[in-house]
């Protein structure tokens, strides 16, 4: 569990958000379409950055990425 964000800048809790989205999701917070009112609400209340992206992921259906696809070569 992260710490409380009371103690982290909106800029880091903000930073921390576009860093899990990356990672779970490989999305960012502008193809999520997460507006800045939206997050500073959720930072105003105090919401853990994981615990946010795990709530939106789940309110969205998102899917996490599990593999990392390298596309072949094409032979020529």
């Amino acid at each position: 569990m992260e710490a409380s964000t009371k103690r982290d800048s909106y800029d880091d809790w903000r930073n921390a958000v576009d860093k899990h989205l990356s990672e779970i999701y490989c999305i960012t917070i502008e193809d999520a379409g997460l507006d800045e009112e939206y997050l500073v609400r959720y930072w105003q209340a105090d919401e853990a950055a994981l615990e946010f992206v795990d709530w939106y992921g789940d309110k969205y259906d998102l899917d996490p990425v599990t593999t990392v696809y390298f596309p072949r070569a094409r032979s020529t």
